[in-house]
């Protein structure tokens, strides 16, 4: 195995209009060593193949292209088969909608010369997926303290803090030898099993202040809640398999949803009046309405202009509800429905 080699791995399907943009930034980077980069296609029906081998030959990259076939067309499938078709010993994972600093290799490939240091995951940040109002106000909450939950990835680091998942982690190659891989059986979360199970091993999995992923946020309520719902679900398989990896704040909105069911169920049977509902529904109001009014007072990105403004404070509420409560209706429907899943 080459040890001097950087092995970037990418996992997509129908990306024809995305994956230039990515192949832009790969080549933008500050790297001063050798990379290639391996495309894990999954069996693309809009030309994404022969639009990469277009690419290949009009511009000069200055790093080798592989595509591979991803025959199952999922994520984690696309994974594993780019990194078993790479040569690198430090694989970096990078997705179709992303884009990332010019510094992301640099950073990465330095963070795991460090000792201790076995996966490592870059700064999120999370940018509008499209120009309405809608899309700015989405993003700008699902950023928001109150929309991820304050994990380490997603807030503003000064030094590398020590996780037990680092977003869109890379790392060692001997780490992914040592895991056999992801879990092909989740089709969502099975970045945070991949890093989970690697803490349980005892590596070290370090969330880092620099470089920057920027990831698109859906653009509409129901694009969100079909993800939210994914997301939820799929955490659900991971609990199943390791229930000690539940968080608090994702305990509080499942916790949450329960109560409310309950106090709904209450209310249909005459057991409660309405006023605790009313002020359950107010309070929750409140504080999403003050969460995003402090989101963008304190936001040194946000340059949204009023209309934007208006969108985010009213509809707060509405888009924070999907982002926890769809999230947790997911998640305990996943529970209850206790679909198979692998025990790697």
């Amino acid at each position: 195995m080459n040890t001097s080699l950087v092995s970037v791995v990418i996992p997509c399907r129908n990306e024809r209009h995305t994956i230039e943009h990515i192949l832009d930034n790969l080549q933008a980077q500050s790297y001063q060593g050798a990379f290639e980069v391996v495309i894990a296609d999954g069996m693309s029906t809009d030309g994404t193949r022969e639009h990469i081998a277009s690419l290949v030959n009009t511009r000069n990259y200055s790093f080798a292209v592989q595509v591979v076939q991803n025959v199952h067309k999922t994520i984690p499938s696309g994974l594993n088969t780019a990194v078993r078709a790479s040569r690198g010993d430090v694989i970096v994972r990078v997705d179709c909608h992303a884009r990332i600093s010019d510094d992301y290799i640099e950073r990465i490939v330095e963070a795991l010369q460090q000792p201790g240091f076995d996966l490592v995951g870059p700064s999120i940040r999370i940018i509008a997926g499209g120009a309405s109002p809608l899309a700015e106000a989405i993003s700008v909450l699902t950023s928001s303290k109150l929309g991820s939950g304050g994990s380490a990835s997603r807030t503003h680091l000064t030094h590398p803090v020590r996780v037990a998942h680092a977003a869109m982690s890379s790392y060692r190659r001997s780490v992914w030898d040592k895991l056999g891989g992801y879990d092909e059986s989740l089709l969502t979360n099975e970045d945070f099993d991949f890093d989970y199970r690697a803490t349980r091993l005892g590596a070290g999995v370090f969330s880092l202040p620099r470089p920057v992923f920027y990831t698109m946020a859906r653009p509409t309520l129901k694009g969100l809640a079909r993800q939210r719902w994914r997301y939820g679900w799929w955490k659900a398989a991971v609990l199943r398999k390791y229930p000690q990896s539940l968080h608090a704040r994702q305990a509080i909105p499942m916790f949450g949803l329960i109560a409310l069911l309950a106090l709904l169920l209450s209310l249909a049977i005459g057991a409660v009046s309405i006023e605790p509902l009313f002020y359950a529904v107010y309070l929750y109001g409140m504080i999403c309405m003050f969460s995003a009014l402090h989101t963008l007072s304190t936001s040194s990105e946000w340059k949204g202009g009023v209309r934007t403004l208006l969108a985010t404070m009213i509809l707060s509420p509405v888009i924070y509800a999907i982002i926890h409560g769809v999230w947790a209706a997911g998640a305990v429907a996943g529970i209850v429905a206790n679909r198979p899943t692998s025990k790697a």
